[in-house]
């Protein structure tokens, strides 16, 4: 019973992703197009270490801040967090990917479930995009990793401009090490 517990998680450690890459040009111009305003009483913030503590968030906001790039959420007027998207620059790492082919890849976004298709994931997306840093854009080029069976987010990011260049299998496997949840990721693709 211990061993297929075991067999279990390791199965379920195992993950695929489609690897999509983007113009931060033609990105901007086709999300444009699209972008639809915030809901009343939402409006855009950077969250950094010095303001993560003013809003209210159902998702671990220190992930979001561990990515050596840009932290970005949709707030409510009540300090609540209804939508988060963060990536990391050329030369930072993610989970699973060195970053050097690519000025950004963008990591996760995510948008509660009350609030979706409103176009917060676009206008999150298009935000972050308009307001890299320009010392770190050489080559107006974006990357993201997506679960094949996210459907919705593979729509989405086609709509505006990304394209699919190829599918990577990735093991990861969480752990608790000295009180805190330490990842095992490997191996460590280049994008």
């Amino acid at each position: 019973m211990k061993i297929r517990r075991i067999l279990g998680r390791i199965k379920k450690s195992y993950r695929n992703y489609y690897v999509f890459y983007a113009d931060s040009r033609e990105l901007l111009e086709k999300a444009k197009k699209t972008l639809r305003p915030l809901p009343e009483g939402c409006r855009l913030v950077k969250l950094t270490n010095d303001n993560k503590d003013n809003y209210k968030c159902q998702w671990n906001v220190n992930q979001m801040l561990s990515a050596e790039g840009e932290a970005w959420a949709i707030v409510r007027d009540d300090k609540e967090i209804i939508a988060w998207h963060y990536g990391t620059y050329r030369g930072g790492k993610s989970m699973f990917f060195k970053v050097k082919n690519c000025d950004f890849e963008h990591i996760e976004i995510m948008v509660d479930e009350r609030f979706r298709r409103k176009g917060i994931g676009t206008y999150l997306l298009y935000h972050t995009v308009k307001n890299l840093n320009p010392a770190n854009v050489k080559n107006n080029k974006l990357a993201t990793a997506i679960r094949p069976d996210n459907i919705p987010s593979i729509k989405q990011h086609e709509l505006i401009g990304f394209k699919k260049s190829r599918r990577v299998l990735l093991f990861h496997m969480t752990r608790m090490k000295d009180g805190k949840f330490k990842n095992i990721n490997f191996p460590r693709y280049i994008i």
